[in-house]
């Protein structure tokens, strides 16, 4: 990159001065172009040195005044004058314009041939492009190599991490460590946390998730600059860093860090992260393909395990075997709904949570949902995993849903526990709008309700009450459905469903006697409050599972 200081060095502007705008000198020249007409900055653009005699400007003092910040706001690099000929210097209001924008203003003597300073900054820049495309092609050829010569991810991680200066490390898609080179020295609190503890920070990548810099990654699928901010460095980052998504065909298949460092990044520097970026996912892909045949036993034993009337015999207990699954243990099932995420990525998120737990486990992906069996002794092990799944999947970008069995001391059964785990997942939005994860054995009443047939409902007549307020509501506007829905929730207490309907006591009683007229009821009645909370529940439940 060539800048307006580099520039002055050169001998074509040995007799040459800056009288204006030195705060500019570091803008970067990409082209140099002699105007001397009126409206000059029409004819120009970003990047450019502007030539000039002011031939075109030298009668007109109000345009001059003008034309500094018109250069400044198209982003040209600076402009160079030649004095000598119709201007003997640069107007002192030219110089007060242009140091108001830091736009530098360069005298050159007049019997210095533009052309002259045409030839000398383009030979200058394509020498500088001719010598980053050698070098560019250098690390291509030393990082293509490493794939020829069946290098791994760490030896990728390693050469960057010599090309740059700079540590380096190579993340899956879920943000799971799988490389790094670099001195401890060199990195923060949250690097140091992240080699310690196998992947990324999750509450960090919350953070780079909501303020939309893992979104712009995914999108523009190009290295992005992070800077460190309030919220970066409650998380223990404090150094800047550079995310570069590994690509191939335009998928992602995971990231690679840079910490910045005090050096700012140059254009060789970018070319070596994409470079490697590639090679990382030529060698992902690779061990991707390699690991296949794993992933297609596993996903045998799953399909195997979860069908009805699996056949327990000594074939199936040794391929449960490789995966260090017991059928003679319990077990649960945990379904995933990956959402609008890839369900690769969910998958990883899976498989870092049950690491992160130390069990045993087979995961695959059934029917478009990410299925886990795990094997465990203890029922709260299952909300754990669940919990860690949620936290794993928490730098994604859609949120996750989670479904989980209870416990089956029989391997016979886990068909069962599948079908529990499914309708649990199903049945989620029913249990509360904020909820991310559900056991089958919280739904309770939910289960039996969705046992029941849709043609049964019609002859409850607490089911067609609550159809019959939903229908007043939609003709007129109202809310007693969901009064009624709030003050049930609320056991009955008046006080504290006007606090959460934010309404006066008397509304809310007004309300109620509505409700009463419409639907026939007593909502002094303990009885008739229990079916009108079931009815509720039931149609919550239907209206989320058709969903």
């Amino acid at each position: 990159m060539l800048t307006v200081r580099q520039a002055l060095a050169m001998e074509v502007f040995a007799g040459s001065r800056v009288v204006a705008g030195e705060g500019g000198l570091d803008r970067e020249i990409r082209w140099a172009h002699p105007v001397d007409i009126p409206h000059a900055s029409e004819w120009v653009r970003g990047g450019e040195l502007l030539l000039t005699t002011f031939y075109g400007l030298r009668d007109d003092p109000e345009a001059q005044r003008h034309l500094c910040g018109e250069l400044a706001e198209k982003g040209l690099a600076g402009m160079v004058v030649a004095i000598g000929g119709y201007l003997d210097a640069v107007p002192n209001a030219i110089r007060t314009a242009a140091d108001a924008v830091d736009f530098p203003i360069i005298e050159m003597p007049w019997d210095v041939p533009f052309e002259d300073v045409v030839r000398a900054i383009s030979e200058q820049i394509i020498n500088e492009q001719y010598q980053l495309y050698k070098q560019s092609l250098s690390i291509h050829g030393s990082l293509t190599r490493l794939v020829l010569d069946g290098g791994s991810l760490q030896d990728v991680a390693q050469e960057l991490c010599g090309l740059l200066q700079r540590p380096v490390e190579i993340d899956d898609l879920s943000f799971a460590v799988l490389a790094a080179a670099g001195s401890e020295n060199e990195i923060d609190d949250s690097r140091r946390a992240a080699l310690r503890e196998g992947r990324s920070a999750p509450m960090l990548l919350e953070h780079l998730r909501r303020t939309g810099v893992l979104s712009r990654v995914r999108a523009n699928l190009a290295p992005e600059r992070i800077d460190p901010d309030v919220g970066t460095r409650s998380h223990g980052m404090t150094m800047a860093r550079i995310l570069a998504p590994i690509v191939v065909a335009r998928k992602i298949y995971g990231y690679v860090w840079i910490i910045a460092g005090r050096r700012d990044l140059e254009p060789l520097d970018f070319h070596a992260i994409e470079h490697a970026a590639t090679v990382a996912a030529l060698i992902l892909f690779r061990d991707q393909t390699g690991r296949q045949a794993e992933e297609r036993a596993e996903s045998r034993i799953l399909s195997r395990l979860l069908t009805k009337d699996a056949q327990l015999d000594n074939t199936l207990r040794e391929e449960a075997g490789r995966f260090r699954l017991r059928l003679e243990a319990p077990h649960a099932v945990i379904v995933i709904d990956a959402g609008a995420n890839e369900v690769r990525a969910v998958e990883l998120a899976a498989r870092n949570a049950v690491r992160g737990s130390g069990l045993a486990a087979a995961i695959g992906e059934r029917a478009g949902r990410v299925v886990m069996l795990i094997e465990t002794p203890k029922a709260e092990a299952i909300a754990e995993v669940c919990q860690r799944i949620i936290t794993e999947a928490m730098p994604l970008e859609d949120s996750i849903r989670v479904g989980a069995s209870p416990l089956h001391e029989d391997a016979t059964t886990l068909h069962r526990a599948y079908e529990h785990a499914l309708e649990a997942l199903a049945l989620l939005p029913a249990l509360g709008d904020d909820r991310h994860i559900a056991h089958f054995e919280e739904l309770g009443i939910l289960h039996w309700l969705h046992a029941v047939p849709q043609e049964l409902l019609g002859e409850n007549a607490f089911a067609r009450s609550i159809q019959r307020l939903a229908e007043h509501d939609r003709a007129r506007g109202a809310e007693l459905l969901h009064t009624l829905e709030v003050f049930l929730e609320c056991d009955g207490n008046s006080v504290r469903a006007a606090e959460k309907l934010i309404v006066h006591r008397h509304t809310l009683k007004y309300r109620l006697q509505r409700i009463e007229e419409l639907c026939e009821v007593d909502l002094s009645d303990p009885l008739c409050k229990l079916n009108l909370r079931a009815a509720l529940l039931s149609r919550r439940m239907r209206n989320a599972h058709s969903e």
